[in-house]
């Protein structure tokens, strides 16, 4: 009886142990588990951490390059703005001679319209503007007696008042003599066109021998019945077109 109860004890006893054994390799494993899932985790951390600062070292090399691009476009158009600068200089004193040359001119032009529109109001001529100049257009029946080309008094006095004026001025000068469609029957001149360039050279002769005008300033035209102002059809119309035009040119004589 009393060794079946010692058996039981030993039993017992080594029950006991075998559970205690199995506990420790649990936790043993358990300890071998964590740590290895704790090395996984440590080891997929350290590949993000470095995954993290791979990138942050790609940005941070992407940014410099884009500072380094920015720094040569930078330079670049700092260097251009100065080459423009210095074209803009440049031509700024390039064009101030011709800025004020022009300056100059539109003055000229205002005081001589200034003088002529006064000198004229007395024979009831005009002028007008043009792209070819300003233009004087004088009547047949102020300068000229019918079929001829010699100056009237009050065509002397007319071209006069113009030349005075015209000797202060520098401008190259276009004189250019027109008539109507009528044919010539009694006169010195076979054509419209012969009499029409007598009376244009018979207005520059007036302004170069009476008035001293350089001969090198003219340029002399005879048109004929060519370009009229009106279409001939009444007498008044053709009055109209019988005329001398003294066209005053932009340009100079050198």
């Amino acid at each position: 009886m009393q060794d079946d109860r010692l058996y039981d004890e030993k039993e017992l006893e080594k029950s006991w142990l075998l559970s205690y054994s199995d506990l420790i390799t649990l936790l043993f494993v358990i300890v071998v588990v964590i740590a290895a899932v704790s090395s996984v985790q440590m080891k997929e951390k350290m590949e993000q951490v470095k995954q993290a600062q791979d990138k942050q070292e790609q940005q941070a090399k992407d940014m410099s390059n884009e500072i380094g691009i920015f720094e040569a476009k930078k330079k670049k158009l700092e260097q251009e703005i100065t080459a423009l600068q210095a074209s803009r200089d440049q031509l700024a004193a390039t064009t101030k001679p011709v800025k004020t040359e022009v300056e100059h001119h539109e003055k000229s032009m205002e005081t001589m319209k200034t003088q002529l529109s006064g000198a004229l109001h007395e024979f009831n001529i005009d002028f007008a503007e043009t792209d070819a100049g300003l233009v004087i257009r004088l009547p047949e029946k102020v300068l000229f007696k019918s079929g001829s080309a010699d100056l009237e008094e009050d065509g002397k006095k007319a071209v006069g008042a113009i030349a005075s004026i015209l000797q202060k001025f520098p401008n190259l000068l276009r004189i250019e003599g027109y008539s109507d469609n009528t044919p010539i029957v009694h006169s010195t001149y076979r054509t419209n066109w012969e009499l029409s360039s007598a009376r244009a050279l018979s207005v520059m002769r007036e302004m170069v021998d009476t008035y001293t005008l350089p001969p090198t300033r003219f340029v002399i035209a005879g048109w004929g019945e060519q370009h009229p102002l009106t279409p001939n059809l009444t007498q008044e119309q053709q009055a109209e077109n019988r005329r001398v035009e003294i066209v005053i040119l932009p340009e100079k004589e050198e």
